[in-house]
């Protein structure tokens, strides 16, 4: 990167000999299954006692889980190094968190992200990350010039993420389906248009049911651009989850394809409503049930 410092050249380069980037496009039927928690499932719980929660989130079985609250350079009000020590302390890791690519970490005219998104690829891998995924497209969707000037600053911002040793990925969500270009969901352009060495995606399977879309479409057309996915029912008849295989989704046969023709690697539960469970009750109910489908 060009304009980092030396001293923060120093350490992604230190870090990316440590953590070696994965392959451009990993080959289907992964024999080892990561199964992670998305944290946004137990926010509350988070909010109020993060080191409880993880604890909890440990006891019921989970080994990994992935973050949603990266704010200041902060994990839930923790640094990076304090963070990581705290799950390694509870027997997690975290190789996958959400941490939005705004547009203000984007400098068109230097081909170049800023010096806090630089530090927040620092802070992904201290915590122990191996993909950086990006939930939200802060480019204007309905404005074709201005989404395709996104897809580019996306494509480059992964470039950079692999220089560090990190994978950079786009999170879903309905407004990628809703939001048409040339006739087509605009998400049909970005898959066309960014580079798989470059951005991976992870499907988040509620978000595109919410959007009337069925996952297995997407799968099917695109099946090596998806590494990740957030493992999440539709509750019938609202905008909202529900536990797992009681909702409308076929997850069975989205499980059964994806794992023999994609290389999604992790599997991230992630709970948004609870019914008359409470979130830990939830998400423990979710956890048994995933593995019914094969996932041991």
């Amino acid at each position: 990167m060009n304009s980092i410092t030396s001293t923060r050249r120093s350490f992604l380069q230190t870090c990316a000999a440590l953590l070696p980037g994965l392959a451009l496009a990993a080959k289907p039927a992964i024999k080892v299954y990561h199964i992670g928690l998305q944290l946004y499932s137990i926010r509350d719980e988070m909010k109020k006692d993060p080191i409880g929660a993880l604890n909890s989130v440990a006891k019921i079985g989970y080994k990994e889980v992935e973050a949603a609250d990266y704010t200041n350079r902060k994990f839930y009000g923790f640094a990076a190094a304090e963070f990581r020590k705290i799950l390694e302390d509870t027997g997690l890791s975290m190789p996958t968190a959400h941490t939005v690519f705004r547009k203000a970490h984007w400098l068109e005219a230097q081909n170049d992200v800023t010096d806090a998104w630089k530090a927040t690829l620092e802070d992904a891998l201290m915590v122990g990350q191996e993909y950086l995924i990006s939930p939200w497209f802060e480019w204007d969707l309905t404005n074709p010039d201005e989404m395709k000037k996104g897809v580019a600053a996306y494509n480059r911002c992964g470039e950079l993420c692999n220089q560090a040793g990190l994978r950079f990925g786009f999170h879903n969500h309905r407004a990628e389906f809703e939001v048409k270009y040339d006739g087509q969901p605009v998400y049909e352009y970005m898959l066309r248009n960014w580079d798989l060495r470059n951005v991976s995606q992870q499907m988040d399977l509620c978000n595109l049911a919410l959007a009337n879309t069925d996952p297995m479409y997407w799968l099917r057309r695109y099946p090596h651009q998806f590494e990740s996915m957030h493992v999440k029912d539709r509750l019938a008849g609202k905008d909202q989850s529900t536990h797992l295989g009681a909702g409308t989704l076929d997850l069975e046969e989205i499980f059964a394809f994806a794992k023999k023709n994609t290389p999604v690697k992790y599997w991230v539960i992630e709970q948004e409503s609870y019914g008359t469970k409470t979130p830990l009750e939830a998400v423990a109910y979710d956890l048994r049930r995933f593995k019914e489908y094969g996932f041991l």
